[in-house]
């Protein structure tokens, strides 16, 4: 019985410590922007570059493309405003580690006729390959890039917070959004901003009462 009992506390006391977990991110007031994940991401139909004229490659994403949308979200936090979507005092960049794992991409594989899918499960061993440059413990943030899909013209990702020093996942929520713009990189990083501005309007209470 004592056995029985014991086993349940310690069932009861780590979900409370993962719930604390989960609270606590959102409930900073800082966190550290990571980036843009696009390890395992698909490009899914015909993408175009310099005006429709020429189609883009793989080799046009891991190199031009993938380090431009990073640097833009980063360049302009008045229009891809983490602080505002994730009620933060304070926002830290630290892109070095993704963008080396961007850069290691398979430039045959990213490009595809069907969506692809990544798992909720491979998201925690996603995480565990980010090393951390500027801050070592912390909340971190990354956008974790399933499709750009040119068909529906949206794009999908999962929005994951996870402990810096442990790399342990606390908070992931899948989203989409609808892209918009002029140009390649204007047109899906309006997906971007797509998906933070409904963080805004609603998901960001949505995952406090959740969580």
């Amino acid at each position: 019985m004592k056995k029985i009992i014991l086993s349940l506390l310690v069932v009861a006391s780590g979900s409370f410590a993962k719930a604390q977990d989960a609270k606590s991110a959102l409930s900073s007031t800082e966190i550290v922007w990571f980036g843009l994940d696009f390890t395992k991401a698909k490009f899914v139909g015909g993408f175009d570059q310099a005006g429709g004229i020429a189609p883009a490659t793989g080799s046009d994403m891991k190199s031009k493309w993938i380090p431009g949308w990073n640097a833009l979200v980063a360049k302009e936090p008045q229009n891809f405003d983490f602080k505002k979507s994730f009620r933060k005092d304070n926002v830290i960049y630290d892109l070095k580690s993704i963008n080396e794992l961007n850069g290691k991409i398979d430039v045959d594989a990213c490009m595809a006729y069907n969506e692809g899918k990544i798992e909720r499960s491979e998201v925690d061993g996603m995480i565990k390959k980010y090393s951390a440059d500027i801050k070592k413990e912390g909340i971190g943030v990354s956008f974790i890039i399933e499709n750009f899909n040119k068909g529906t013209q949206e794009a999908t990702l999962y929005v994951v917070f996870f402990d810096i020093a442990t790399k342990k996942v606390l908070v992931c929520e899948k989203m989409s959004g609808k892209a918009m713009g002029v140009g390649m990189r204007n047109y899906w990083a309006g997906a971007i901003k797509a998906i933070l501005r409904q963080i805004d309007a609603t998901e960001y209470k949505n995952w406090k009462s959740k969580y």
